[in-house]
């Protein structure tokens, strides 16, 4: 059984590679298989389609990305500190993977809509990020009403998502370090 798990991991790890580095549709699967050294059969017994590894791919990215951040995250201290952990992790993210971008915003505008699939677990990873912006908020800002809380949530949410975006179009670090400066403000 592990030569077959380390079969399906070496085929996720080759095409998750390809997928961030030149784009779902860019990738073949005689490229996948070339690159992770494996049988065509291989590849279809662990995978029916490549849409299928692609779900894989997009389902362990959200995982490990929020595994990541949450290691990334683990000395700080506070609600406050929290938050702002998640601007340093999205540089740090950047700078390591060459301004490459977020792979699930990349992912959907390649295939959008006409995956549904796709779209779905594309908007589900940014839904949570969402949603954990939403429950620090409040411990952040004890004294502030519901309404308050929940726009500096909407709102720090939508400076890390445009701060990461900028950062990819200008291939430097403007743009979150300007959205990790303006949220600083408002906690």
């Amino acid at each position: 059984m592990k030569a077959t798990s380390d079969v399906r991991e070496r085929i996720l790890t080759t095409a998750g590679r390809l997928f961030h580095q030149q784009g779902y549709n860019l990738t073949g699967i005689n490229q996948i298989i070339a690159e992770a050294d494996i049988a065509r059969a291989s590849l279809y017994q662990h995978f029916a389609s490549k849409d299928e590894l692609l779900l894989e791919y997009l389902r362990r990215t959200d995982e490990a990305w929020f595994a990541a951040l949450a290691d990334f995250s683990q000395s700080c201290q506070t609600p406050q500190e929290k938050l702002l952990a998640l601007f340093d992790f999205r540089m740090a993210r950047q700078q390591a993977l060459g301004f490459a971008g977020c792979n699930f915003v990349k992912i959907n505008a390649e295939v959008g809509r006409d995956k549904e699939p796709v779209f779905a677990l594309a908007a589900a990873h940014k839904e949570r990020l969402r949603h954990f912006i939403q429950e620090l908020v409040p411990q952040a800002l004890p004294q502030a009403d519901a309404d308050t809380q929940a726009d500096t949530a909407d709102t720090l949410f939508l400076l890390l998502e445009g701060g990461g975006l900028t950062t990819t179009l200008r291939q430097d670090m403007w743009g979150l370090a300007r959205a990790r400066a303006l949220a600083a403000k408002l906690l």
